[in-house]
């Protein structure tokens, strides 16, 4: 009766840690492919602001599976954990970078948009009409061309800009 129950016990031990055995390996083989998926993404680079929020809603929603898969297998576990932190890392300083360039050069337009602004504000009270509507609309096309500029700065410079345009124009109807 004793060996019936021991051997029992012991199929059912071996069943648990062979099912157990299968889940981790399952686990490893899930958490690989989420591996798979933000190298993929970490590895296309974006062009646009859209694009960026898009990949990172992307990379967030598979970190949020990532939680909720269970362990790997102990000897894989730490490896696997470091390649989906070095992909994560590689997407957001990626990004990052994007970022700071992109800063940069609204910094740059900035600037072009500021000397825009004074060219403007100088020439608001030229009351030689001919020439001065040349250089304004010649002013108002490189605006146009211009790229973004920071947004806390953007529409006090406009209404700079736009209010200096108008005081000219105004005067040249009346």
């Amino acid at each position: 009766r004793f060996k019936q129950a021991t051997s029992l016990i012991n199929r059912k031990h071996q069943e648990y840690h062979s099912r157990l055995k299968e889940s981790l390996q399952e686990n490893l083989e899930r958490k690989t492919d989420l591996c798979d998926k933000v190298e993929q993404i970490a590895a296309k680079q974006c062009d646009t602001h859209g694009g960026w929020v898009d990949k990172t809603n992307q990379v967030l929603e598979i970190q949020k599976t990532w939680k909720t898969i269970g362990y790997a297998p102990k000897k894989e576990n730490n490896a696997i954990y470091a390649r989906f932190r070095k992909a994560c890392d590689v997407f957001f300083s990626n990004k990052a970078g994007y970022y700071a360039s992109a800063y940069e050069e609204q910094k740059e337009n900035l600037k072009l948009k500021m000397e825009i602004t004074e060219q403007a504000e100088a020439f608001s009270t030229s009351e030689d009409w001919k020439d001065t509507t040349t250089q304004l609309i010649r002013l108002q096309k490189q605006w146009k061309e211009i790229g973004p500029v920071p947004r806390r700065d953007s529409d006090k410079l406009w209404r700079r800009f736009r209010a200096a345009c108008d005081t000219f124009f105004n005067k040249k109807s009346k």
